[in-house]
């Protein structure tokens, strides 16, 4: 591809930046951006990418590393960089979740570790800490007066290793990560493998100047919850050397100190490595009216100096806040169907309807779900799904699976093409056309097994199983380092099969099974946490009482910006619903109040931009 000279550089699709994402984008220098919501965080970093890949920047064969939270965000990231730069440059854009990350690290060169803390390879990777929490359970169970788990696990997992042992308390730590580690089958959390990555990079000057060598830029997302052990694996990694790091963030939208996010996050970044703040001023998501009010809040309720500007795209008078407040849950329900059904017969598609809750989903929304189902409007909850279909090879096999039976699937066949080029490495017109009519001929494969009118159980399985092996496992395993562990693996191409059995079972076709998997015409249902990063034309946040922000009085300042997340993934219109009964997790009808939360309220009615209407 030919290298562009940096002065003749444009953003793709004719995007027009503000002067300081621009900046950013063409910058040789540490930065920390700090943009709120709809400012086009995640745009920023591909066309950034876009920029150092494109005019050689980043000097080949260097890489960049981007670090994301969710792996959906990664997945979006790479995606957007492999439309804008193609399959050839794309292959130097690694983008990773930090557990991955970390993950990957760890399984390349676990075997240079110092000898006590080696493991066995044929190790599990714990989704939780409970491994962690169980051996103190059965050990100590008065280690702490307070014997919190908070306390427990900030006491095992810090300081990184190695660690000192000076103490009984820090003999039983050493006890209980020797016993993890030499267990028959030992059973790691990604916090674990993350603090052993990083004994990896410390234990090995030469490794580390490789992996500082190979990645020239290094991009973070959602900078704002990054956790102290992650902050500490990333100083480890790449602070005070040649690496040009940008960091993405918003203080307003950090929801994750309950999940250790370091609170001096933006403060240290600047203090460690120089990092220039840059802050963005621009909306591009919410209409002027929801923008208005997000600054009202911004400035009276979480009292920051903070102004954001909407986009020219919309009329002065758009956006809608209301403040529904119902007599009993059965009226609320009977409300939200009748206004989704009106938003639907204007047009609005399901997916860009959402409804938010802050927590205890099933509690607060589980009948709502039930209701809407029963009266024809398909909802569910988003919560087990989304990280599923968010998953890379789920990504290939959807995709293929579309193109080979889908009549107009040209998207889908020009994504399943790129990433089989792009990992396959095939190269020059005579290999790219082989590879064409290898495609074409392996959709016509899988479409005709399902054809022959003699449908098994076993056909979704073996069809999944046909679609890895074209691409291939190993290119598989090697370009997505969660895979490597052959039990992940399995369970994910499991999870995906079973999912679309069940989806294939109510429908019998495999377009329609499809559609529903991914829930085309269905409306999400999601807690504010799983919604970060997302945006909807309608956001109807259900719950805006007491207690579903039960912890409101100890961290107002963690729970205003949770609302505020919930506000601001709205592009037309959002919606809080009160009900002055609800039934609880034990199906007792409480009585309801806002009391606690009246801060919250008040901030709305006194903006003059919220309708408050009583039914």
């Amino acid at each position: 591809m030919k290298i562009i000279n940096p002065a003749h550089w444009q953003p793709s699709d004719g995007l027009i930046l503000e002067e300081n994402a621009l900046r950013v984008v063409k910058s040789n220098f540490h930065s920390l951006v700090i943009a709120g919501p709809g400012a086009g965080k995640t745009e920023l970093l591909a066309q950034r990418a876009s920029y150092l890949l494109q005019t050689n920047l980043c000097i080949s064969p260097r890489r960049i590393l981007a670090i994301s939270f969710k792996a959906d965000a990664a997945a979006n990231l790479k995606e957007r960089v492999l439309l804008r730069c193609g399959p050839e440059l794309s292959k130097r854009f690694d983008s990773l979740t930090f557990d991955a990350f970390a993950k990957s690290l760890f399984d390349r060169f676990k075997n240079s570790l110092p000898r006590k803390f080696q493991t066995k390879n044929n190790y599990n990777v714990a989704l939780t800490d409970s491994p962690v929490l169980d051996q103190f359970k059965y050990r100590n169970l008065n280690l702490f007066n307070s014997n919190t788990k908070d306390k427990i696990l900030r006491f095992f997992y810090n300081p990184g290793l190695p660690y000192p042992i000076n103490n009984k308390n820090e003999e039983l730590k050493d006890s209980i990560w020797m016993n993890l580690l030499s267990a028959e089958k030992p059973m790691l959390s990604f916090k674990m493998i993350m603090r052993l990555a990083e004994l990896i990079i410390l234990a090995n000057p030469i490794l580390k100047k490789y992996l500082q060598q190979t990645y020239q830029y290094i991009f973070l997302d959602e900078f704002q919850d990054t956790t102290t052990i992650q902050y500490e694996f990333l100083r480890c990694c790449f602070f005070q050397c040649d690496s040009i790091i940008t960091a993405v963030g918003d203080d307003k939208q950090r929801i994750m100190i309950w999940a250790g996010a370091k609170e001096t996050a933006f403060e240290d970044l600047t203090k460690d490595i120089g990092a220039a703040k840059v802050p963005l001023f621009m909306n591009f998501r919410s209409a002027p009216r929801l923008v208005e009010l997000q600054n009202y809040l911004v400035n009276n309720l979480m009292k920051k100096v903070e102004v954001a500007t909407p986009s020219e795209k919309w009329n002065i008078e758009d956006g809608i806040c209301d403040i529904w407040i119902f007599e009993n849950q059965r009226k609320e329900m009977e409300l939200l169907l009748n206004s989704v059904k009106d938003s639907l017969a204007n047009g609005i598609y399901p997916r860009d309807i959402c409804i938010l809750v802050k927590q205890q989903l099933k509690v607060y929304v589980g009948d709502l779900i039930d209701y809407f189902n029963s009266s024809g409007i398909k909802a569910r909850d988003e919560t087990e799904l989304q990280n599923l279909l968010a998953e890379p090879l789920v990504l290939y096999l959807i995709n293929m699976l579309y193109c080979s039976f889908k009549k107009k699937a040209s998207n889908e066949r020009n994504f399943v093409f790129d990433l089989l080029r792009n990992y396959q490495g095939v190269e020059g017109e005579i290999e790219l056309l082989k590879l064409e009519s290898k495609l074409s001929s392996f959709q016509i494969s899988i479409n005709n097994h399902f054809d022959n009118g003699q449908f098994q159980d076993t056909f979704i399985y073996d069809t999944i199983q046909k679609i890895i092996d074209f691409l291939g496992l190993d290119i598989i395993k090697s370009e997505f380092p969660s895979y490597k562990e052959d039990e992940y693996l399995q369970y994910v191409i499991k999870n995906f099969s079973d999912n679309l059995y069940l989806e294939w079972q109510r429908s019998s076709n495999m377009v329609d099974a499809l559609d529903n998997l991914l829930g085309k015409d269905t409306i999400p249902v999601m807690t504010v946490h799983k919604s970060k990063g997302l945006e909807y034309n309608t956001v109807i946040f259900v719950g805006l009482e007491d207690n579903a922000f039960w912890s409101y009085q100890n961290q107002p300042d963690e729970d205003r910006c949770t609302f505020f997340v919930a506000l601001s993934r709205a592009k037309n219109r959002v919606i809080f619903t009160f009900s002055k009964t609800r039934t609880d997790k034990f199906n007792r009808v409480q009585p309801q109040n806002m009391k606690n939360i009246s801060d919250i309220l008040n901030g709305l009615v006194n903006s003059n931009l919220a309708t408050v209407t009583q039914f």
